[in-house]
C-alpha cells in the first residue's frame, strides 16, 4: 500500500513538473515576442513623430520650429537621413541621378531583434538631414530612451531641407 502511495505521488510530481517546465517556455516565448513587438511599435511611432514634424515644419516655412518627444528602444543598430528619389530615377551617394525628377527625404532605421535586423523607412515632403548630435554606428545607444528632437529648416543654402538634432 505504502508503495503504491508512493508511486502516485511521485507520478504527480513529474506530471505537475512536466506541466511547470511547459507553461514556463510558452511564457518565455510570449515575453520575447511581446518585446520585440514593443521594439518595433517604439521605432515606427518615433519615426513617425519625426516625419508629422519634418512635414508640418517644411509647410509653415523657414523660420519654423518644432520639438518632438520620441522613445528610442534598445538595439537601433543605424539610424540615417536618405534621399528617395521619385519616377524611378537612381539614387547615388544622396543624388538623384536623372534630370527633372523630384526628390524627397526619409528616415532610416535598423533595430535588431531575434530574428535578426528590421528595417523602417518613413518618407517626407522635403530633404531631411540628421545632426550630428544624432548618432549613428557604435555611438547609437547614446539616444536609446526618450528624446527629445528638435526639428527645423537648416542652415544652409540648399531649399527643402529640414534638419533634425537632439534638443
Amino acid at each position: 500500500m505504502n508503495k503504491e502511495k508512493a508511486q502516485v505521488a511521485t507520478e504527480y510530481l513529474l506530471i505537475t513538473g512536466f506541466i511547470l517546465i511547459i507553461v514556463t517556455i510558452i511564457f518565455s516565448y510570449v515575453y520575447i515576442s511581446n518585446n520585440q513587438n514593443i521594439k518595433i511599435s517604439q521605432a515606427n511611432t518615433s519615426l513617425d513623430k519625426m516625419i508629422n514634424a519634418a512635414d508640418i515644419v517644411y509647410a509653415l516655412g523657414p523660420g519654423n520650429v518644432q520639438y518632438v518627444k520620441v522613445i528610442f528602444p534598445q538595439g537601433i543598430r543605424s539610424i540615417q537621413d536618405i534621399t528617395i528619389c521619385e519616377s524611378g530615377a537612381q539614387e547615388h551617394n544622396q543624388v538623384c541621378v536623372a534630370p527633372d525628377v523630384v526628390k524627397f527625404g526619409a528616415i532610416e532605421m535598423e533595430i535588431e531583434l531575434l530574428g535578426g535586423n528590421r528595417t523602417i523607412k518613413r518618407g517626407a515632403k522635403a530633404e531631411l538631414e540628421l545632426d550630428g548630435t544624432i548618432p549613428a554606428g557604435e555611438r547609437i545607444e547614446a539616444i536609446t530612451g526618450v528624446q527629445r528632437i528638435k526639428v527645423e529648416w537648416c542652415d544652409s543654402t540648399i531649399d527643402n531641407k529640414i534638419c533634425l538634432k537632439k534638443a
